[in-house]
């Protein structure tokens, strides 16, 4: 785990000094560029058994020497915007951790940008990387670029810029077909947030509870990888994220009632209404009992709006004595529950570099 902590917090400390000392434009890019150096290095260049699925990445972008051999992947299995990359790294390199590096520098780089316009600081920050789903991209190359994508997708559904919106969302299915879920959320978050949008939203869930297996037979005919979204396990699939997501959404409502006056805003709404979603695919992973490495993956696009929910419910208090116990109590809880998960998920532990590195 010591490998994750170095680097996390390498990553905050530029971000906190460009903050604190209210660095201008330009000097806050650099700070930024300096924070996402030791992310980028931390998975991109990790060893080949770190993460579950790591391998079957490796074996493809092994056997994707050129871009011909991308083209037909993509002919049969679309995502060309994944398989074209795979071929795009080996013009510079055979070893695998281009792959992985090309892909922290498009995730890096989304999360960066989608930070800087909510402007939210390090607390913000801190938060994608403890609880959000930055390090994702670990175990979930392809669907990591499409989350990351989604954060600055959000930004555009908030200021109703549907092309911008149209735009990222057909490059993030360029990578991970999943991202097209999320075309229809424009137009159902367009406007003022209204109780008849989120009963629809609450329709729409026990809608999909009913009729689940359908949905999974149909999503199954458009690719045979989703038909495993499905599958039972013998135990709630994901319970401890499952339910640390309900709660936090349970906390942001929270916020939103006791500090109506400041939390009434647009920007607020939409994240909250957002992520209503997650926490409701997340209800529906514990009810349904399906396996968590595929169904409750869909929740991460949602769930990740954390980033800048945790500091607009925090900031919201403007009692200073409270705020500061608010934000030690979160800081604590969001460091043990990533030590949680990271240490027991998807063989992320024990950390190892690639061996290219020499450490």
């Amino acid at each position: 785990m010591l490998p994750y902590f170095i680097a996390t917090f390498t990553a905050l400390i530029p971000f906190f000094i460009a903050y604190r000392f209210k660095f201008n434009s330009v000097a806050l890019a650099a700070c930024m560029m300096l924070s996402s150096l030791p992310l980028i290095l931390i998975c991109g260049f990790k060893f080949k058994k770190v993460g579950t699925d790591t391998g079957s990445y490796i074996y493809f972008f092994n056997n994707l020497q050129t871009f011909e051999d991308a083209m037909e992947m993509a002919s049969h299995h679309g995502e060309a915007g994944y398989w074209l990359m795979n071929a795009l790294g080996h013009q510079f390199t055979d070893n695998y951790f281009i792959l992985f590096t090309f892909t922290a520098v498009i995730v890096t780089c989304c999360y960066m940008y989608s930070l800087k316009v909510f402007n939210l600081k390090t607390l913000s920050l801190f938060t994608l990387l403890f609880i959000g789903p930055y390090f994702f991209q670990l175990n979930g190359n392809r669907q990591a670029i499409t989350i990351a994508l989604f954060s600055i997708s959000v930004i555009f559904i908030i200021k109703e810029q549907p092309i911008r919106f149209l735009a990222t969302v057909l490059i993030g299915f360029m990578f991970h077909k999943s991202m097209i879920l999320c075309l229809p959320l424009y137009f159902v978050f367009k406007g003022e947030i209204k109780p008849r949008k989120i009963a629809l939203i609450l329709f729409g869930f026990l809608l999909f509870i009913i009729f689940f297996q359908m949905f999974i037979s149909v999503a199954s005919s458009i690719d045979s990888r989703y038909s495993t979204y499905g599958d039972q396990k013998a135990e709630g699939g994901g319970i401890v994220v499952s339910l640390f997501n309900i709660i936090l959404f349970v906390w942001f409502l929270l916020a939103r009632i006791v500090n109506k006056h400041i939390l009434a805003t647009r920007t607020y709404d939409v994240l909250l209404s957002l992520y209503l979603l997650g926490a409701l695919i997340s209800l529906m992973s514990i009810i349904l009992r399906v396996d968590p490495s595929g169904f409750l993956r869909l929740s991460l696009y949602f769930v990740q709006l954390s980033t800048f929910l945790v500091p607009l419910s925090i900031g919201s208090f403007r009692d200073i004595q409270m705020r500061w116990m608010i934000t030690l109590a979160a800081v604590l809880l969001m460091m043990a529950y990533f030590y949680l998960t990271m240490s027991t998920f998807s063989h992320l532990t024990p950390y190892r570099f690639n061996p290219a590195l020499g450490i």
